[in-house]
């Protein structure tokens, strides 16, 4: 029984060995970005939301700049009940990006990436397809 005790305090101080710790200020423990330096990912990344709801007549509601993606949700839906709509839901969210929508004669598009605003109205009006289309939303969810 001794020898498995003293085995295994052996085994243990052995393994210690290789597991170290550096002292606060010395030039190995400054080289690991830890939380408590404030560096690193420690902050969480600012996201800014849009959404697009759409009413039982087709009537679109729009939101954009929340800070999280209910609050987009449930602002783009006020916005589609405030033009008179019922029955509204989100159809659409994006976030840290920029969005169109391009309404014509015969369809809507909806349009969205995170380049400029001017590159995602042409990319609207462009999939609507009609020279008749006219953009009825825009914005960007920047933080």
């Amino acid at each position: 029984m001794t020898f498995f005790l003293r085995a295994a305090t052996l085994a243990i101080l052995t393994i210690s060995t290789i597991a170290f710790a550096q002292q606060p200020g010395s030039q190995e423990y400054n080289t690991v970005f830890l939380p408590a330096h404030g560096v690193g990912d420690t902050a969480r990344p600012n996201v800014r939301w849009g959404a697009l709801a759409r009413g039982a007549d087709k009537t679109l509601g729009w939101y954009v700049g929340a800070q999280t993606e209910q609050e987009a949700v449930k602002l783009a839906i006020q916005d589609c009940v405030a033009r008179g709509s019922t029955n509204c839901e989100g159809v659409e969210t994006f976030f840290n990006s920029c969005a169109a929508v391009a309404v014509g004669p015969a369809n809507r598009t909806y349009s969205k990436a995170p380049a400029s605003l001017s590159s995602v109205r042409k990319r609207a009006l462009k999939n609507c397809g009609s020279p008749e289309c006219k953009i009825l939303f825009e914005g960007c969810a920047r933080p």
